[in-house]
């Protein structure tokens, strides 16, 4: 049986394990892609796109998962070892979309940067929209920005599963700075009141509504 215990490697149904990287804004550098494309090479692995924009290399065992985390480590990959808060889910944005009205990948690199490593509970989920289209679904996660002609709405509270609920909008902010700040304190007081994996929503519920949990958090 292979051991939970390395750090990155998740034991899967199968008794196989496997490894999730990072990559923020969905974008990948030349030398992850090169290594990626080693691994790929290895007898009985598989690498997946994730829903969330993240790569799994899956059929991996405790030998050959510490070698492929090493080998994508090398390349300067970031492996998922904890309950991080991870990077928002993005869609392209300006200027290549000719519907957005703000720069998605500028954003969601200052997000991850000032927050990616924040340990936060189970399971919250961001996403990043460069207009209401939300191609990135971010009306439907847990804390979510929509881009607009002035700035970003913020949504929170929506998640998708057998019962997906849309975001409820709670705010606007006009920079990236605020943003960060912002999914922050979202990030300690989603924490600071889950016991177990949960959503936001959950949360919310439990302390009274949206209200309440946007006094929690600042927003007036």
């Amino acid at each position: 049986m292979n051991s939970p215990k390395v750090p990155g490697l998740n034991p899967q149904k199968d008794g196989s394990v496997a490894m999730t990287i990072e990559a923020p804004n969905g974008n990948l550098k030349p030398e992850i892609l090169e290594a990626m494309g080693k691994v790929s090479r290895m007898p009985g692995i598989t690498v997946h796109i994730t829903t969330a924009q993240k790569i799994m290399f899956l059929g991996l065992d405790d030998e050959s998962g510490q070698r492929v985390m090493e080998i994508m480590e090398s390349a300067g990959a970031s492996v998922r070892k904890g309950r991080t808060l991870s990077h928002a889910r993005t869609c392209v944005g300006q200027p290549w979309c000719k519907f957005a009205w703000q720069d998605t990948f500028a954003f969601g690199e200052y997000l991850y940067e000032k927050a990616g490593a924040e340990i936060t509970a189970p399971k919250m989920k961001l996403g990043i929209a460069g207009c209401p289209a939300c191609c990135s679904w971010a009306n439907m996660v847990d804390l979510g920005f929509v881009g607009v002609k002035s700035g970003w709405k913020v949504f929170a509270a929506g998640h998708g599963g057998a019962r997906p609920k849309t975001g409820i909008e709670i705010a606007k902010v006009t920079n990236v700075e605020d943003a960060a700040e912002l999914t922050l304190k979202v990030a300690h007081f989603f924490t600071a009141n889950v016991k177990k994996k949960s959503r936001l929503d959950r949360v919310i519920d439990k302390i009274g509504g949206i209200e309440a949990f946007k006094r929690e958090i600042g927003i007036e």
